[in-house]
């Protein structure tokens, strides 16, 4: 069924539509996702996660802050999962922020647990990776530096590239259950996905990239925060770009759209 190699003109032609028509959408998830990540990082310096900060805020209203940004979390992933799942059902059509939120309900709750396993894997991966590195090295962990630290993510990613786009986009696109969602995974080759991997490839170094410019900026100051957001920015773009390649591919090879 993934077998067909599909047109990539008309794949990158289907992408640049639904970007051009559906703008407002793009914009607000991919702005909002910016935004999260911006004030998650200031949360995450108030609390002294930060080793260089001490904490700056009594506990509980670390605890108020957190359920914020974990409700601020949920409505983002929501919009997001519903502009994915009706670019996969009616491509370019316009859609109101409360049809991507009532679409992506149900997915959200599908795919959580899979964000869950992945979240964790990637974790383990990025984890190993140091303490190999370190080991190495001979250098202590504190010693490493950050832009290396912000390139072991995007291993992690490449490491785990069918699972990270193929499962989600398999139960958005096919109405799969997590489980089925993974056997289908399973059968499927890198090889049989046209051009996907090739995007997959520039997405990520262009990911990478952009996080090696970022751990140059400065650690304070007024362009520590414009290096960060713009970051998250197009980090975020890249994402959505390569997870509505994937989600299209699919509806396009199993005839859904």
């Amino acid at each position: 069924m993934y077998r067909k190699k599909r047109n990539t003109e008309t794949l990158l032609a289907q992408i640049g539509e639904i970007f051009k028509v559906r703008l407002p959408e793009v914009t607000l998830v991919v702005v909002f996702q910016t935004g999260l990540m911006v004030l998650l990082d200031r949360v995450m310096v108030r609390s002294g996660l930060h080793s260089s900060q001490p904490p700056a805020m009594p506990n509980w209203a670390m605890f108020v802050l957190g359920l914020g940004c974990m409700s601020l979390a949920i409505v983002w992933q929501m919009l997001y999962l519903g502009f994915l799942r009706t670019s996969a059902t009616d491509g370019a059509a316009p859609q109101e922020p409360s049809t991507l939120l009532k679409t992506g309900r149900p997915y959200f709750w599908r795919i959580l647990g899979v964000q869950i396993v992945i979240g964790l894997a990637t974790w383990v991966i990025v984890g190993v990776l140091i303490l190999l590195i370190a080991a190495l090295s001979g250098r202590q962990l504190d010693a490493l530096p950050d832009w290396l630290m912000t390139l072991l993510p995007i291993i992690a990613i490449v490491l785990l590239i069918k699972p990270v786009f193929l499962i989600p986009s398999f139960i958005l696109v096919l109405d799969y259950k997590a489980n089925d969602a993974f056997q289908t995974m399973r059968q499927v080759r890198l090889s049989n996905l046209g051009v996907l991997p090739g995007l997959y490839g520039l997405g990520l170094a262009a990911l990478a990239g952009m996080g090696f410019l970022v751990s140059l900026a400065p650690q304070a100051g007024a362009m520590y925060y414009i290096a960060q957001a713009a970051g998250h920015l197009i980090q975020s773009l890249i994402f959505l770009t390569l997870m509505l390649a994937t989600v299209l591919f699919i509806a396009l090879e199993t005839e859904k759209r």
